[in-house]
């Protein structure tokens, strides 16, 4: 790995550390595949929850409150893909060293937090509307503005739980010689937190740990075993039942195993780098060697972000309507490539067509030249049939919006 060659690091405007040898960085075969995977992950992301958000808002056109926090799961999915990831491919695999400055130290590391702790509360959210709506089916549902209100209220505290992250990070520039026989001096940029005292970071560890991660999976464990001990108890004698009940319970359940899975996937995700973050770090440190310390990061971190684009494979697999937006904006998109290449094929043709009969004309004394409109008339249907997409096409049905 090539480091910036530094005449006198301390002439550094920013803080500067000496140590004896270089710093291990990713080799290149775990830079090679993280890079490939990264940018595969980051484009699956970005179009997926992209794909998420306008299949809930302009075609399946049903507000209720677990559409709502679906689309806001989706927003910060795919601010993670646009951003968190994007600025660890680069910084860590591609150049082994921070070039964006301050700013963007402190802001990416916040900026993750805050999509962390807001997605994790999300689920909580969508599983106490789904609580609510089955536990309590006479009590009112949360109406679209007071869903926006949670939403809102949600937002503003990731951000204030996340501002300390903002405070802590700082960048550094690491100074040392490749060997002792080198005497030139190197050095690479890095961004971390500031030295907390042992105490301090143990506590802030732990809290962050418990906020974040293990309050909220207890929670939804509990929610969601009794939602599934509701919904698969016996019919009780004297109850109620006929063909439309059964069919509104099993469409409760479909939609209470598919929150499930989503909440299983993060907390199956995002359990290795909690623990390697908050709890194992040092530790490995102690056990493995140094240069085995990228292998592991790489592998916890990518686990962590994979869980930002699952989700829209979740809704598709288990939700026909999902499924249905998915292959429409699908068809939308491909068709309107289809559509532009075919009016560029066609406006070709119609210039090479004017340029022959121009010049046969010229050759016979006159100039006059009437172009023809080759385009075809299909692009206009495909527009509108793709337009249409920005008004809710499926007809709402109040049992479930995912069947």
């Amino acid at each position: 790995m090539n480091f910036t060659h530094v005449i006198v690091c301390n002439a550094s405007p920013i803080g500067a550390i000496y140590i004896d040898s270089p710093p291990i960085v990713p080799p290149t075969y775990l830079q090679g595949v993280a890079i490939v995977v990264y940018t595969i992950l980051s484009i699956v992301t970005v179009s997926g929850n992209a794909l998420v958000y306008l299949t809930v808002f302009h075609y399946m056109g049903i507000a209720t409150g677990t559409n709502l926090f679906i689309a806001n799961l989706a927003v910060t999915d795919f601010f993670i893909g646009l951003v968190c990831i994007p600025i660890v491919l680069i910084s860590d695999y591609l150049l082994s060293d921070w070039p964006f400055g301050i700013f963007m130290c402190k802001f990416t590391s916040f900026a993750q937090s805050v999509f962390v702790v807001c997605t994790v509360y999300t689920l909580i959210l969508m599983s106490l509307d789904r609580y609510v709506a089955i536990i309590y089916p006479l009590h009112a549902k949360l109406t679209r503005k007071q869903c926006y209100v949670l939403i809102t209220a949600l937002w503003i505290f990731s951000i204030i739980f996340s501002f300390p992250i903002y405070f802590e990070m700082h960048i550094v520039r690491i100074c040392f010689h490749r060997d002792v026989n080198d005497t030139k001096e190197y050095s690479q940029t890095v961004c971390l937190t500031n030295g907390l005292s042992t105490s301090i970071q143990t506590i802030y560890n732990i809290m962050t740990l418990t906020i974040i991660y293990l309050l909220p999976l207890i929670v939804l464990s509990i929610v969601y075993l009794r939602l599934g001990w509701q919904l698969n108890r016996s019919q009780a004698p004297g109850e109620a039942h006929s063909r439309r009940d059964a069919k509104i319970k099993k469409s409760k359940r479909k939609v209470i195993k598919m929150c499930s899975i989503v909440v299983i996937m993060f907390g199956v995700c995002w359990f290795p780098m909690q623990l390697y973050t908050n709890i194992l770090h040092p530790y490995l440190n102690r056990i493995f060697d140094q240069k085995y310390m990228p292998h592991f990061y790489f592998a916890f971190h990518l686990m962590a972000m994979s869980n930002s684009c699952v989700n829209p494979f979740i809704y598709g697999i288990m939700s026909s309507k999902f499924r249905a937006g998915f292959l429409h904006y699908w068809h939308c998109l491909t068709s309107s490539y289809g559509s532009v290449a075919d009016h560029f094929r066609s406006t070709r043709s119609t210039t090479e067509s004017i340029v022959l009969t121009t010049s046969l004309q010229r050759t016979q004394g006159t100039y006059k030249v009437n172009p023809t409109n080759h385009q075809p008339a299909a692009d206009s249907q495909i527009n509108r049939t793709c337009s249409r997409s920005m008004i809710p096409l499926m007809p709402s049905n109040k049992s479930s919006p995912y069947d």
